[in-house]
């Protein structure tokens, strides 16, 4: 915990291992063939649907408390990729990413990420400001790529095959901040599908 018990956390859906195993294959090919970039690792492969920043730990309980009914009614199920996705949407490009398709497990898990907004902001966690977009990072742009490059990222990326990602359950976890990146502990998780009701990790 740190000073003055605050804890840094996220709400997210966990990363399904097939699915991971698939995109460590594309990442080393893009690795290996585009500009310099900050790449993700495999263990930050979550579907995040709220980042809260630093918050009372106390806090924390009364979210996971609130947002607990809202992923007991969101039914579990396949996602499937979409492709590639970069932000911003114009202008220089800054974080590279897979995006997701529309359909009613992904309809019903973006429910589930406005309620835990609405949650987010009645404890006050940090105002993000950003609409969900459903999309897992894989690389962040320190210095500008040329177009081409942005491009290049785009084919490779459209172009693989990724495994469907079994989406079961929803998790509240701790990033904790280290020299080698940020390691997730997970705090609280629920079922989806009105399966078992959350239970503390």
């Amino acid at each position: 915990m740190k000073e003055g018990g605050l804890v840094r956390a996220f709400v997210a859906i966990p990363s399904d291992p097939m699915w991971v195993e698939s995109t460590r294959g594309v990442l080393e090919r893009l690795r290996n063939s585009l500009p310099e970039a900050s790449w993700t690792r495999p263990e930050s492969w979550h579907l995040t649907l709220r980042f809260l920043g630093e918050v009372p730990r106390e806090a924390l309980l009364r979210f996971s408390s609130a947002v607990e009914p809202f992923a007991a009614k969101t039914v579990q199920g396949e996602i499937r990729t979409e492709g590639a996705v970069v932000f911003p949407p114009r202008g220089a490009a800054r974080v590279l990413g897979v995006g997701f398709a529309r359909s009613e497990i992904l309809d019903g898990i973006s429910r589930l990420a406005e309620s835990a907004e609405r949650e987010a902001r009645l404890i006050g966690a940090e105002d993000t400001r950003r609409p969900f977009h459903p999309h897992v990072t894989l690389g962040r742009i320190r210095r500008p790529w040329p177009p081409e490059a942005v491009e290049s990222f785009r084919r490779e990326v459209d172009s693989w095959i990724f495994p469907v990602w079994q989406a079961r359950a929803c998790v509240l976890f701790e990033s904790l901040l280290s020299t080698e990146g940020a390691v997730h502990k997970p705090l609280f998780e629920w079922s989806l599908a009105g399966g078992d009701r959350g239970v503390r990790a």
